[in-house]
């Protein structure tokens, strides 16, 4: 049997297909595991897990798909992230997240669900192959970018997680360079946004859906950042400094500290 030698180029991959482990030194994979690559020898790879380093051993290399990597390092650690276009990463993010979601789904039995989430996975990684090509035109290229980034926040309304607050070019906000006020109207507009697409989607679902889709167009979501850079007090003199979040439904503070 040849040795095993440290890879060098070969360093990330996304698992393609399950691999269940046949001993103590064989490392169990499911689809879209993500895997640092150490070493490789005659068809197989020895690595670990990246969301959980403990998890090591050896695996077939055809059930990985490589990736280009970036290499950061720092000090006697390196960094391995990928090397795709962060719309791209976001897509793979978002896919990985509504997947674990959809399973729970269809365990469930929220069928009506299931297909709906189902449907709006199917049309990212379609998308996501397209961007991948590299070959679209700018002005295409512009166009499915906004069709992805609308999809993923509308799939992220209907499925109760955190909204994603944009610019004008679908690019995420960055809360330490943006301000408060901007975050805030970013997030309003992006919730109208969504608020009229859910009604377009209304008259394309079926009639058990329409219940789920009126319920969610009826209670938008705000988020607000509050960054306190100062506080500013008469020095001798005790101070304390309160913030609070009201509801003016149920006309109560909900939370202050």
């Amino acid at each position: 049997m040849a040795p095993w030698t440290r890879t060098t180029t070969q360093r990330y991959g996304v698992v393609k297909w399950n691999f269940v482990s046949q001993g103590e030194k064989q490392l169990s994979l499911e689809i879209g595991d993500m895997v640092h690559i150490q070493e490789a020898c005659d068809g197989w790879y020895r690595g670990y897990l990246a969301r959980n380093k403990s998890l090591k051993g050896v695996f077939p290399s055809s059930f990985v798909h490589l990736k280009e990597v970036t290499i950061e390092k720092r000090g006697d650690e390196e960094i391995v992230t990928s090397a795709e276009m962060p719309l791209v990463k976001e897509v793979t993010t978002t896919l990985r997240e509504w997947g674990t979601i959809w399973k729970q789904l269809f365990v469930s039995n929220k069928q009506a669900r299931v297909k709906q989430v189902q449907r709006l996975m199917w049309e990212l990684m379609e998308w996501r192959s397209q961007l991948l090509s590299g070959t679209l035109p700018s002005d295409e290229f512009k166009e499915l970018k906004q069709k992805v980034t609308s999809k993923i926040d509308y799939g992220n309304k209907i499925l109760e997680l955190d909204l994603v607050v944009r610019d004008e070019d679908g690019n995420i906000l960055d809360p330490e360079q943006a301000n408060v006020i901007s975050l805030f109207r970013a997030h309003e507009e992006a919730t109208t946004k969504i608020n009229e697409r859910i009604k377009e989607e209304q008259s394309n679902i079926q009639t058990d859906h329409s219940g789920i889709s009126a319920r969610i167009q009826s209670s938008p979501t705000h988020s607000l950042y509050v960054f306190v850079r100062n506080f500013v007090c008469r020095i001798g003199e005790d101070s304390e400094l309160f913030m609070s979040l009201y509801d003016p439904i149920k006309q109560t503070i909900i939370r202050y500290q």
